[in-house]
C-alpha cells in the first residue's frame, strides 16, 4: 500500500477504522472530516467542561465486539467499562433491573415480572430462545435472511406484551421494527447480545472510540482535515482519480466515502454506475431517525448506565406512520443513557449527564420534531421526579442536526436499514462498480448493532481493499 493515493471522506467509526488499517499497512491516507471533530454521529463535543456524546450509544458487545477487535488490530487506545446490573427496564409503569447477561435468573424473573406475558406463552418463549441460542455464526443466521423477524416470532408466540418487548429491543439494535427486520440478523445479534455479557460503555466516552483509530492512522504516518468538505469524488472512464473539497484538489488511486451510498452516488455523478446499481441505491431504505435531549445536571438522577421506558403495547410502526401524517403520540418509549453513572470523569466532579431518545422518521419536519422533544422532556422529568430544579444546562437535538453532522441525505440513526429485503446477499458491498471506489460504515457492514456495524463494514473494506490491490479480482 506504500505507493497508494489514498482518500477517506468523513472520519465516523468506518471511516477512521479503515483509516488507521490501511495506514499500518504503509499507506499515508489523507481523512476529511467536514466538522471540526472526529467521529461524526459516533463522536463527543465538549461543553461546559462535560464530555457530550453526539449521539446516545452504547456497546452491545464491547471488548468482545468488532470496535474491541479493530483497535487491537491498529494498537488504537480503546476500552471499554463493563457494568452490572445494566440496565433499569420500565414497562407499562412496573421496573426492574436486567442484569448484563439477560439469562441471569434475577434478569429472567424481571423481564416476566415487568412485562407479565401469559403463562400459556411460556411454552412458546422457550421454544424461541432456544432458536435465538442457536443461532451462533453467520452460518446460522443464513436460513433466516430474507424472512421478517417478526414472521418468526409469530411462530413462537403471540402475546402482544412480549412481542412490544422483542420490537423494542430490535429498534435498539437496528432502529427498525421487527417486521422490517431481517430475522437471521435479528437472532444472530440477539444472541450475541445476550449471550456476551459484554455491554459497555467506551472508557473517555464514545468519542474516544474514532479518536484513538484516527491517532493510529496519524500515528502510522496519515493525515486528519479537520473542517473540510469533499463535494464531489472524481471519476474517469469507470476509475477513481481523486476528490474536490472546499479547499481544492486531491489525487488518489482509492477513495473510500463513509458517507454512505446515497451521498457516495450524489458525490459522484450516478452517470458513472450502471443503472441497477443507481436503482438499487436510490430505492434503498433507512432506519428511522431520533431526536434527544441531553442534559448536565448538579445531582445524580441514575446510578444505572441505561434505562428502557416503554408504554404497554407501544407500537413503533404505528407511531412513525403517525409522526409522518403529523400526529403527535401522548407517550412514546425512551432510550436512556447515563453516562456518568458508568465514566464519571466525562463531567466535573458534583456534575452528571443524562441523555434521553426517541424514535422519529428520519425525514422530520422541524416543528413536530421539537414538538417530541417536549415529550420526551416531559417524560423524563416524570421518571426522574425532581429532574428539573438540577438542570445545569440542556441540550435538544432533532434529525436535522444529526444529518448535517453525518452529512448524509436524512437523519436516519443508524444508515441503511437492515431489513428483510436488504439483507445477506442483498446489502451492498463495500466495493462498488468503479474502480478504485469504496464505501464503508453502518451501509455496507455484513452485520452487527449499530456503532459495531460500522467497525465490522471497517475490517470487510480493508479486506477487500488488500484482494484488490494485490491483483486478485473479485465481482462487485
Amino acid at each position: 500500500m506504500k505507493n497508494r493515493e489514498v482518500v477517506v471522506i468523513g472520519s465516523g467509526i468506518g471511516g477512521a477504522g479503515v483509516a488507521a488499517l490501511l495506514a499500518k499497512d504503509g499507506a499515508k491516507p489523507i481523512v476529511f472530516e467536514r466538522n471540526n471533530f472526529v467521529g461524526g454521529k459516533a463522536g463527543s463535543i465538549e461543553h461546559e467542561g462535560c464530555l457530550f456524546d453526539v449521539g446516545v450509544h452504547i456497546s452491545a458487545r464491547g471488548e468482545k465486539g468488532p470496535l474491541a477487535q479493530l483497535a487491537r488490530k491498529v494498537g488504537a487506545d480503546v476500552s471499554f467499562i463493563n457494568k452490572s446490573p445494566l440496565l433499569r427496564l420500565n414497562y407499562s409503569g412496573r421496573d426492574g433491573l436486567i442484569y448484563q447477561k439477560m439469562t441471569h435468573p434475577v434478569s429472567l424473573y424481571n423481564i416476566y415480572r415487568i412485562v407479565r406475558p401469559s403463562i400459556k406463552s411460556l411454552l412458546g418463549m422457550l421454544r424461541l430462545a432456544m432458536l435465538v441460542y442457536s443461532v451462533k455464526t453467520k452460518e446460522d443466521a443464513a436460513p433466516y435472511y430474507h424472512i421478517p423477524a417478526k414472521s418468526i416470532i409469530d411462530k413462537y408466540m403471540s402475546d402482544p406484551d412480549m412481542q412490544t418487548f422483542l420490537d423494542i429491543c430490535c429498534n435498539l439494535m437496528f432502529g427498525i421494527s421487527t417486521d422490517e427486520a431481517s430475522a437471521g440478523d435479528w437472532l444472530l445479534a440477539f444472541n450475541n447480545w445476550i449471550t456476551s455479557g459484554a455491554t459497555a460503555y467506551p472508557k473517555g466516552g464514545y468519542g474516544a472510540i474514532p479518536n484513538a483509530y484516527m491517532k493510529a492512522c496519524e500515528d502510522a504516518g496519515g493525515e486528519l482535515h479537520l473542517n473540510e468538505k469533499v463535494n464531489r469524488i472524481i471519476v474517469e472512464n469507470g476509475t477513481v482519480k481523486g476528490v474536490e473539497s472546499d479547499k481544492g484538489f486531491y489525487p488518489a488511486d482509492i477513495v473510500i466515502s463513509n458517507a454512505g451510498v446515497v451521498k457516495t452516488l450524489d458525490m459522484t455523478g450516478e452517470q458513472h454506475f450502471p443503472g441497477s446499481y443507481v436503482e438499487k441505491a436510490r430505492n434503498a431504505i433507512d432506519s428511522v431517525g431520533g431526536v434527544m435531549v441531553k442534559y448536565i445536571l448538579d445531582a445524580p438522577f441514575a446510578e444505572i448506565p441505561m434505562s428502557l421506558y416503554t408504554p404497554r403495547r407501544f407500537n413503533v410502526p404505528d407511531l412513525i406512520k403517525g409522526m409522518e401524517q403529523g400526529r403527535m403520540p401522548d407517550d412514546m418509549a425512551l432510550f436512556i443513557v447515563s453516562p456518568t453513572a458508568t465514566e464519571p470523569g466525562l463531567a466535573p466532579e458534583g456534575l452528571h449527564l443524562l441523555y434521553g431518545g426517541t424514535v422519529t422518521p428520519a425525514r422530520f419536519d422541524k416543528d413536530l420534531s421539537n414538538a417530541v422533544m417536549d415529550r420526551v422532556e416531559n417524560r423524563l422529568e416524570k421518571l426522574h421526579p425532581g429532574l428539573k430544579e438540577h438542570i445545569v444546562w440542556k441540550e435538544r437535538s432533532g434529525v436535522d442536526v444529526i444529518a448535517a453532522i453525518s452529512g448524509r441525505v436524512h437523519g436516519d440513526a443508524i444508515g441503511m436499514a437492515q431489513r428483510y429485503d436488504q439483507d445477506g446477499d442483498k446489502r451492498f458491498s463495500p466495493k462498488t462498480p468503479l474502480k478504485g471506489l469504496y464505501i464503508v460504515g453502518a451501509d455496507t457492514g455484513s452485520f452487527g448493532i449499530g456503532t459495531e456495524l460500522a467497525a465490522q463494514s471497517a475490517m470487510e473494506t480493508h479486506a477487500l481493499i488488500l484482494e484488490d490491490t494485490a491483483g486478485v479480482h473479485r465481482a462487485t
